[in-house]
């Protein structure tokens, strides 16, 4: 049995391309890669003139930002309270009596003397 197959178009020639049409394509392939290049490299150039040249610090957050505020007014609350107690514990220093340190007048305590009945 055999099938009539009506699909292919039958056979054909092989086409060879010449010297020139060679050089043609490869020429033509290496344009687009290079216009693709100078896309990319004019695309690169107008990011890099976009960026300002002085970097800045990245900005903090509100949130971290007050964060930082209230532990310095908290660390001068205490620093505060601190030179205060400091200058009460002065204050108390000098308006207790002077102790000048010098020798007693007073005898030391003396022995009781025990008797032992026999």
């Amino acid at each position: 049995m055999t099938v009539n197959r009506k699909t292919g178009r039958g056979k054909q020639a092989k086409k060879f391309l010449d010297q020139t049409s060679a050089l043609g394509l490869a020429e033509l392939i290496g344009e687009k890669q290079e216009q693709k290049s100078q896309k990319k490299a004019e695309k690169h150039a107008q990011v890099a003139s976009a960026q300002p040249q002085s970097r800045t610090a990245p900005r903090m957050s509100e949130s971290r930002a007050k964060m930082k505020r209230t532990k310095a007014i908290i660390a001068s609350q205490l620093l505060e309270t601190k030179k205060a107690r400091k200058k009460r514990r002065k204050q108390q220093h000098q308006s207790s009596e002077p102790d000048d340190g010098g020798p007693t007048t007073s005898l030391p305590p003396t022995r009781r003397r025990v008797a032992f009945v026999e």
